[in-house]
């Protein structure tokens, strides 16, 4: 427990002693809305439904209850944007790594592996008639599990958060003393920038860099800035937000220390932040369900109230952030151009070619129809189901499938199925696949792969959901989102809108 809370002005970067109770510090293991469903109670993947029958095949559920078609929104792609920022500042699984380095799950060229299997791997065997990838294994490492103070695994098992769990800017600042030491500009005011307006460089990053150019792989608070350019310009906008501001607060506050300024400066964008999600974003995704958990600072001020914990679902993280893939487009508009997103992967040169014509066409300026996000619902462009992370030039089939991912972590997490949430969410139970009401007009296709109702995976029963009233989302989604951002709010005593 800490002791001296009260005393602290500013977060600390790994969130050491935000909470009295500790909870949310970086590198420490998250919590549950219900317990695990291990299949032996204690760390093995959920691969087992209803009487110990497998569960279907995750690449098979993509396939046939989750098209890889197009339905464009009327909201623009920052939607998506801006839910992937957030989702990168409280939350990031570490997954096992090797000491020479990434863990390997599949044979060459994605064949099945040879030999003994890797206890760290989960991988996905691919369905005998797939036809957009090639072999028929994909590639999945276990996320890290978290230990005690002697380095024994929890029983039963339980994931590692990377991040703090506070909406705190840590993908601009980083999570641990470390790497926010690399990002800053010596002892300043100011974030580390190269070329004065860009994200400093890392030389130990990889990412697809053009030849005979001055491309680099980025350096940011989160590992994951490089995915593409669209979340590389979030990135970009912030720094450049810090900097300019910490300079105005020095011509304003000359006695204050470089220290103080700093802090400062980083309180503010943290509430910037919280602003933004809470007044803006999350109205749109949960209607009026937000006014009645007092999400908006419409509501009042908020009193930190002690029993709240902070930390990350895993529920949260596994499946229910994730609805926000169903938005993402098929193409990014950068100026009169309109790129296919799997020729954007983990590729920075927009970012540094392009930035203003990125950043307009995220945010809708430009025609009206051609910046639009994908709806909210079942439905997953094939930029994320057939071509994931293709590589460049790379025969057919070397991508991944998000969805099949998204299936595949919730099992390695032992996610309980759907209806175990709709259950404690206090909705009425489902009983077979007919149920439109529950699980949508589609219902009926989950049952040409569940065998059970009480077998459908968390993240495929929340996105049939058909939406509440004046939301995007349905009753179990909201719910599991309403929970964490009111728990994110009434947990944290630094939120901005805090009585003092």
């Amino acid at each position: 427990l800490c002791t001296d809370v009260a005393l602290k002005k500013y977060r600390t970067v790994d969130g050491n002693c935000n909470h009295p109770k500790n909870w949310g510090t970086s590198l420490t293991p998250v919590a549950r809305i219900l317990p695990p469903a291990y299949d032996d109670n204690v760390g093995s993947p959920r691969t087992l439904g209803k009487d110990n029958i497998p569960l279907p095949n995750p690449r098979t559920i993509s396939s046939y209850v989750h098209p890889s078609t197009s339905d464009p929104e009327t909201r623009t792609i920052m939607i998506m944007q801006w839910g992937q920022w957030l989702d990168h500042d409280v939350t990031g699984f570490p997954v096992v790594t090797e000491a020479n380095g990434a863990t390997k799950c599949c044979g060459p060229n994605g064949t099945k592996p040879i030999g003994a299997v890797n206890q760290n791997c989960f991988a996905i065997m691919l369905p005998c008639h797939e036809v957009n990838f090639a072999g028929s294994c994909m590639e999945f490492v276990r996320s890290v599990g978290a230990t005690d103070k002697d380095g024994c695994l929890l029983n039963p098992r339980e994931q590692v958060n990377s991040l703090t769990s506070f909406i705190d800017g840590s993908q601009i600042y980083g999570s641990t003393e470390e790497l926010a030491a690399k990002l800053r500009d010596g002892t300043g005011i100011l974030l580390k920038t190269k070329n004065d307006t860009f994200l400093p460089e890392d030389v130990s990053a990889s990412c697809i860099l053009r030849p005979g150019t001055n491309d680099y792989c980025f350096l940011a608070g989160d590992v994951r800035v490089n995915e593409h350019p669209a979340l590389g310009a979030m990135h970009t906008i912030w720094l450049r937000a810090h900097n300019s501001i910490a300079k105005e607060l020095r011509t304003r506050r000359p006695a204050d220390t470089d220290e103080e300024i700093f802090q400062m400066t980083r309180k503010i964008i943290g509430a910037l932040q919280q602003v933004i999600t809470y007044n803006e974003w999350l109205p749109i995704i949960l209607g009026t369900e937000a006014t009645k958990l007092k999400l908006t600072s419409k509501t009042g001020r908020t009193k930190r109230l002690s029993g709240v914990d902070p930390r990350i679902l895993n529920e949260f993280s596994t499946a229910a952030m994730r609805f926000g893939h169903s938005f993402i487009p098929e193409v990014i508009p950068i100026g009169t151009r309109r790129v296919p997103l799997r020729t954007l992967f983990n590729r920075p040169a927009e970012v540094l070619d392009n930035l203003d014509d990125l950043i307009a066409g995220v945010a809708g300026v430009g025609t009206p129809g051609r910046n639009m996000a994908e709806s909210l619902d079942r439905n997953f462009v094939e930029e994320i189901t057939n071509h994931l992370f293709e590589p460049p030039a790379a025969p057919k089939g070397r991508g991944l499938d998000l969805i099949s991912l998204n299936l595949q972590r919730g099992r390695d997490h032992g996610i309980p199925p759907y209806t175990a949430y709709r259950a404690v969410c206090g909705l009425r139970p489902i009983v077979d696949f007919d149920d439109t009401e529950a699980l949508g007009p589609f219902a009926s296709q989950l049952g040409r792969v569940y065998r059970s109702v009480d077998d459908i995976d968390l993240f495929t029963g929340l996105v049939h959901e058909p939406p509440a009233k004046g939301a995007l989302v349905g009753p179990t989604l909201s719910c599991i989102l309403g929970t964490q951002f009111y728990n994110l709010k009434f947990g944290d005593r630094f939120f901005f809108d805090r009585y003092r």
